[in-house]
């Protein structure tokens, strides 16, 4: 669907068999192309053009106002005054528009809209500035609540709302908007959620804290979800991450938010959390067009094991596009693997992304240990610019603009550009494999200035280019299978702009 295998909530998703089903209640009409290519393997493929006019479904419009009661109608001259008592009251096409002022409280969304009625809307009025402050609502010492919590729902929107000051000093986890349960067509959109925090301390138990989650928990999954346009910083998530997906849903996308300042990981797609079954698994996702930037676990007060602060994680999560993101001056950038041992994140495609100034390795595919992690199947890494990762200020080789982890197989690393820091290392793997478990061909590799050569280290052995002729990169090819690729420095406009671009050759 538009390039994207398996489609996407905005465009329309296709299941398994073949069956294409189009987005629903959008604002606008929706043209999409859809491809299917033989599986015969022939090369054949055939596209039609699809049209999702737009259908608007009546419904009411409720209000809330700081100056409103419970006990009025509900109207904009005689507003409630709670956002839970208004989504109480919802129907199937209605909207709740919550006006400016702040709202101490938590909202749990039970109701469902439907294909027939239309979606619920939760959206800040037009104009104003609603707020949901969390301050002091954490009374237990354990469990788990969102400030705004969608729980076993379908066709419901929450959009537009600052969400924040949700935090706890207890193993409550606290969340900004949290979806669990079962359920479809649910859409988080354009919210501003910042300081939710996790505070406890190791001695006191776990600490977790999250922007978004979207948990599929049960034996039914969720379908459908997005999550675009919002923003989640200053954020203290303990040893949680900003924005998951986790478990058992699919057909879900995760687009244009920035994800800023926080201390641990960005987006997480993950696996095997509930029940370790296959069905267990983030799956059929889009990740793209996100900003991912400033996250750092030094000052992380929950951990009590090295980990690095990732931009964008796949944790056991299969069949994802990662495209368009920009990921940089993170602890690490785009990585691929599974924390369960015997476990694989799967068929994940990594393209079009611009990774830099990351502290360690840029892109990793393939667990951390051989024993006590999983690692990476099937992936594709094609077309990314990687620029000055594998920064920390650490002795020896670290990690690299590309490292390859442990048990990865079928991973084709191909036309990708590489312009490594100090160090110089563009390509790591420190552990032994087969090479033909990794394809790597027709890369552009080079070295910043500050580094004195381009490097790689493969299982055993340091390789450089040094300018001499059939010198140690032509060895690298051998070691690696390596094709095609060539080192050569590339002009750039200006490295140090939040957007730039190649020159013209």
């Amino acid at each position: 669907m538009e390039g994207v295998p398996g489609g996407a909530p905005t465009i329309g998703i296709i299941n398994d068999k073949g069956r294409y089903t189009a987005p629903a209640n959008v604002h606008g009409a929706v043209d999409v192309t859809v491809t299917a290519a033989s599986a015969n393997g022939s090369g054949e493929s055939k596209s039609w053009a699809v049209c999702n006019e737009l259908f608007v479904r009546p419904g009411d419009t409720h209000h809330v106002a700081t100056i409103g009661f419970d006990s009025a109608q509900g109207t904009s001259d005689a507003p409630w005054r709670t956002i839970q008592h208004a989504v109480d009251q919802a129907k199937p096409g209605d909207k709740v528009l919550v006006h400016g002022g702040v709202y101490n409280e938590t909202v749990m969304i039970t109701r469902s809209g439907s294909a027939e009625g239309g979606y619920i809307t939760l959206a800040e009025a037009p104009g104003e500035r609603a707020i949901i402050d969390g301050a002091g609502l954490v009374r237990q010492p354990f469990g788990m609540s969102g400030l705004i919590t969608l729980a076993d729902v379908s066709y419901v929107r929450v959009k537009d709302f600052e969400i924040r000051n949700y935090k706890s000093d207890s193993e409550f986890i606290v969340v900004g908007v949290l979806v669990q349960g079962a359920g479809e067509r649910i859409e988080i959109r354009n919210n501003v959620i910042h300081q939710i925090e996790a505070n406890n301390i190791p001695l006191r138990g776990n600490a977790d804290g999250l922007g978004i989650a979207v948990y599929g928990q049960t034996e039914l999954p969720l379908r459908n979800v997005i999550v675009d346009g919002n923003e989640l910083f200053d954020l203290k998530t303990g040893r949680s991450e900003a924005l998951t997906i986790g478990g058992n849903v699919e057909g879900w996308q995760v687009t244009n938010n920035v994800v800023r300042d926080n201390n641990f990981i960005g987006i997480d797609a993950t696996g095997y959390y509930v029940n370790g079954t296959e069905s267990d698994r983030a799956r059929r996702g889009w990740i793209a067009g996100n900003a991912v930037y400033n996250l750092s676990s030094a000052e992380n007060q929950a951990l009590t094991f090295v980990a690095a602060a990732v931009g964008i994680y796949v944790d056991g999560g299969h069949d994802i596009t990662i495209e368009r993101n920009r990921v940089e001056a993170n602890d690490g950038g785009i990585w691929l693997l599974s924390e369960h041992p015997g476990k694989d994140t799967s068929n994940v495609i990594v393209r079009n992304n611009l990774v830099r100034f990351n502290r360690d390795a840029g892109i990793l595919v393939g667990g951390y240990d051989e024993v006590h992690s999983g690692g990476a199947d099937n992936c594709t890494i094609v077309h990314n610019t990687l620029f000055r990762n594998n920064s920390r200020d650490v002795s020896g080789i670290h990690s690299g603009e590309l490292q390859i982890g442990h048990h990865a197989s079928d991973v084709r690393f191909e036309d990708n550009i590489l312009l490594a820091g100090p160090k110089g290392y563009v390509i790591t793997r420190f552990s032994p494999a087969k090479s033909s478990s990794v394809t790597i061909r027709h890369n552009h590799y080079s070295a910043s200035p500050g580094s004195d050569r381009t490097r790689w280290f493969w299982v055993d052995r340091n390789f450089y280019n040094d300018g001499r002729s059939g010198g140690d990169f032509d060895a690298f090819k051998a070691a690696s299978g390596d094709e095609g690729s060539v080192v050569e420095e590339p002009d750039v406009l200006n490295v140090d702009w939040s957007e730039w671009r190649w020159t013209a050759d």
